[in-house]
């Protein structure tokens, strides 16, 4: 299965609770769909480099969170749609960091030397 790292920018709430919320369903539909979390970091709140609008909104600041799990391109694609309907997800990118677990190990590990 490939290794998957998706960039999410939250829409940013006073409280913790909806990116809370916005974990626990990207986290389930992962797993439910055989995949496995590698890491999840939140990179903070940060003012937005430019105005964005969604779900007829606009943000100027945004919850900085980065996934990396490995899954089918069925969970992705089930993720995406997720993600394109949650009103709390501003952006988002989905980048394919190699097919296999092993392809993806074997590049770190060289590029460390």
């Amino acid at each position: 299965m490939p290794v998957y790292n998706i960039l999410c920018i939250a829409a940013h709430y006073p409280e913790i609770a909806p990116i809370r919320e916005l974990l626990k369903t990207t986290s389930s539909m992962i797993n439910n769909g055989n995949g496995v979390i590698r890491t999840i970091d939140f990179w903070g709140t940060h003012t937005l480099p430019m105005r964005m609008r969604r779900h007829q909104e606009i943000h100027d600041k945004g919850d900085y969170i980065n996934m990396e799990f490995v899954g089918s391109p069925k969970v992705l694609n089930n993720l995406n749609n997720l993600l394109r309907l949650d009103p709390r997800v501003v952006r988002w990118q989905t980048i394919n960091q190699g097919s296999k677990v092993t392809d993806f190990l074997s590049s770190t590990s060289t590029s460390s030397k």
